[in-house]
């Protein structure tokens, strides 16, 4: 693609808004509260709304795990690591002995999967849980993983904190500070918001803060197959492969990828936060979606019907 500078910003009020108003009307009869939408398409802006007086980084919340993703595929690139690693490569201090069997075996993809095999949910959703465990790799691999990795879906955040501790161990400095260089400073978004665990690593699950433009750069860059500038990123072959069902049995809602969920066409993809966090990635009409929400209700269904597909059908 060419540079973002030369990619022209309507106004929020310049732009056109049919979807999108419409969109958001709807949205306001569910009580669904919408801070930011933007509709790409050609690398054009067509439709935006703003809630707010200006993008503000706001908390993206499992989106982090598709950037993480990312991250994982820039350490493949470079010979950091590979997707069939067994993750206790990472982990030479730990006897595999007093570990469990199918920990042995589990992988890097199995883990990019949501398939680490662990019954336990490992969300940590409250302050108190993240205090009373201040090691959350140990806590994680002394886990029972009673079922064979990559052979069954359970989405938790451990998955991708995992990968995001990998990548560390791999490259010698945090998530964050090895994709800044790589990634971040070369989608400008400088000083990247990533909020950490007790021990100082990215927490890779959720934690990273993007305003809506920062979310818009990312589905350009995922739209463009890793390329930004004119400069190759990511190797193509990766994105592709994170961006497709693994699951071809036993797959969740719409199927999932490396951290990236399929959907419902089967053709295109989303990173997908709480709250009404979305990237929506259309390749076949070069298009690219996004949307940050307050709200507590799982609404995808209606982005998807109410406002990605108007806008890929609109004249």
């Amino acid at each position: 693609m060419g540079a973002w500078a030369d990619i022209r910003f309507p106004t929020y009020q310049e732009a056109a808004m049919n979807c999108t108003e419409e969109f958001i009307a709807k949205m306001k009869q569910k009580d669904i509260v919408i801070n930011f939408v933007q509709a790409w398409r050609n690398d054009t802006l067509e439709e935006s709304y703003a809630r707010l007086d200006k993008p503000t980084r706001l908390h993206a919340y499992s989106i982090s795990k598709s950037v993480t993703s990312i991250g994982v595929g820039l350490a493949v690139q470079e010979g950091l690591l590979r997707l069939d690693d067994r993750v206790l490569r990472f982990y030479p201090e730990y006897d595999p002995a007093e570990l469990a069997p199918n920990l042995r075996r589990m992988t890097v993809r199995d883990l990019l999967m949501m398939g680490c095999g662990s019954k336990d949910k490992m969300f940590f959703w409250n302050d108190a849980q993240r205090l009373q465990c201040r090691d959350w790799q140990d806590y994680f691999l002394r886990n029972a993983f009673p079922y064979e990795p990559g052979t069954r879906f359970e989405y938790n955040n451990f998955n991708s904190y995992m990968c995001s501790c990998i990548v560390e161990r791999a490259a010698g400095c945090t998530l964050k500070d090895y994709m800044t260089p790589r990634f971040f400073d070369k989608l400008g978004i400088g000083n990247p918001d990533w909020l950490t665990c007790p021990m100082g690593h990215s927490a890779g699950a959720n934690g990273l803060f993007l305003s809506i433009d920062e979310m818009s750069r990312i589905g350009q860059f995922l739209l463009h197959d890793g390329c930004w500038n004119g400069e190759q990123l990511l190797d193509p072959a990766y994105l592709h492969e994170a961006e497709k069902n693994q699951y071809p049995v036993n797959a969740p809602k719409h199927g999932y990828g490396y951290f990236f969920w399929t959907n419902p066409d089967d053709e295109s993809y989303r990173a997908d936060g709480m709250y009404g966090q979305y990237i929506v990635v259309v390749p076949k009409s070069k298009a690219v979606v996004t949307v940050q929400a307050l709200d507590s209700k799982k609404f995808f269904d209606d982005v998807w019907s109410e406002l990605v597909v108007p806008f890929l059908n609109k004249g």
